[in-house]
């Protein structure tokens, strides 16, 4: 099993970065989305601080609908900011090691624009490093940031708001991706380790052991292939090593890899798991994940909405793995080496996986909160505010994912060195 790849052409420089179609839509963003904030959030959320605190106990006449949409808004509201939040961090780690001013890696996350100043800032000096050490053609592989929704947190919901799912209705449920989780039977499709653990299979990020074919990086034994460029008919390379490692390789392997894989590793099921299993297992899997929109035909549209928004908290992904090697003459500070291999897989973890999948999810409750305010506004004042500041809220939020995914791509472009190129 291969990792699927996308290359940004870079002149001597080259970021290797995983096709998603949220790059593909980079420059109209999200469909439906408008960065715009909608009205004064802060203001309104004074007449329902409910909001904030997420509970609406408190607010009487509430049916369980409306408090439903109202908790629902507000969980996915918080997630948003939270997300800008780990994003603004993640950009102030690089920063950091590019020596960006202090100042310029502080900001309040708030609808996008927090990340926008500090994720800018550090792009805009990312750039100029790559332009300025050119000669180092320096080459960076992330593998995709593969995100998965949460379950059994959806299922619960689901027969909360009156849409129970039964189990054997799972797999049908997964649109565009595949049901996975643990197997305490048989599986006979794939079975993935965690990251760090020792690998016997398809590495998807840096290997550190042997890797039997397509490596690319520093080997400590006999390469099978070129080394910096040229033939090294099976002997040792003391520079970069292109094609068989036979030992002690640290790099990037589009093979089997035997040692340590600092991302997922992949092997093919025989039968007992002790990872995640996916693909089929002879028995229900426990604590199942969808690596696709978890969407049950028979599920009215309201309890997605707010059922998907409840769960976006729980969404996880596989965290990327990342190889960065130096083919050219000019040496890379050891500083920006180290802080592009920790923060550029959280940036693109945020802006290429999380952004598109909460995205998605934002639009729908959106709308559905929009149409369902009218009716929470019937239950009195106090709900009528709330469902104004939750519309509101959801709307900002939505806004501020798209500012989130444009600035984790603007990163990665100058990593490329093609900002400014559009």
């Amino acid at each position: 099993m291969s990792v699927s790849r996308w290359k940004l052409a870079a002149m001597p420089v080259a970021l290797v970065v995983v096709a998603s179609p949220l790059l593909a839509n980079c420059s109209g963003g999200l469909p439906g989305l408008d960065g715009s904030a909608l009205g004064d959030v802060a203001g309104a959320m004074e007449g329902c601080p409910e909001f904030e605190k997420g509970d609406f106990s408190g607010v009487a006449k509430l049916d369980a609908s409306a408090k439903g949409f109202l908790e629902a808004s507000a969980k996915f509201t918080a997630l948003v900011k939270e997300m800008e939040v780990g994003l603004i961090e993640a950009c102030g780690e690089l920063g950091k090691a590019l020596d960006v001013p202090e100042a310029e890696l502080k900001a309040e996350p708030k609808d996008g624009e927090g990340a926008k100043k500090v994720c800018g800032a550090v792009s805009a000096k990312l750039d100029a490093f790559m332009k300025a050490n050119a000669d180092a053609q320096l080459s960076i592989e992330l593998t995709a940031p593969k995100c998965y929704a949460d379950v059994d947190t959806m299922m619960k919901c689901f027969g909360d708001c009156g849409s129970p799912v039964q189990p054997g209705e799972l797999k049908a449920s997964c649109e565009g991706g595949e049901i996975s989780g643990k197997c305490d039977g048989k599986c006979s499709g794939s079975c993935q380790v965690e990251a760090g653990a020792e690998c016997k299979g398809t590495c998807s990020g840096s290997c550190s052991g042997k890797c039997d074919a397509k490596f690319s990086g520093t080997c400590g034994g006999k390469c099978d292939g070129k080394c910096d460029g040229k033939d090294s008919k099976g002997a040792s390379c003391a520079g970069t090593c292109e094609g068989k490692c036979d030992a002690k390789a640290e790099g990037t392997c589009g093979g089997a890899c035997e040692g340590k894989c600092d991302a997922k590793c992949e092997v093919k099921a025989t039968g007992k798991c002790e990872g995640t299993c996916s693909g089929g297992c002879d028995v229900d899997v426990k604590e199942p994940k969808c690596s696709g929109t978890f969407k049950p035909p028979k599920v009215s549209i309201q309890c997605q909405a707010q059922c998907a928004a409840k769960a976006a908290a729980n969404f996880k992904c596989d965290p990327p793995g990342i190889s960065i090697v130096a083919k050219g003459k000019g040496k890379i500070d050891a500083k920006v080496i180290g802080g592009l291999r920790k923060a550029l897989p959280k940036i693109a973890e945020i802006g290429m996986g999380k952004a598109k999948a909460i995205g998605e999810v934002g639009v729908t409750l959106a709308t559905q909160v929009k149409d369902a305010a009218q009716g929470i506004a019937k239950a009195g004042a106090k709900a009528a505010v709330c469902a104004t500041v939750a519309a509101e809220g959801v709307a900002s939020a939505v806004g501020g994912i798209k500012v989130n995914a444009e600035v984790s791509v603007n990163v990665s472009a100058s990593a490329s060195g093609k900002a400014g190129t559009k």
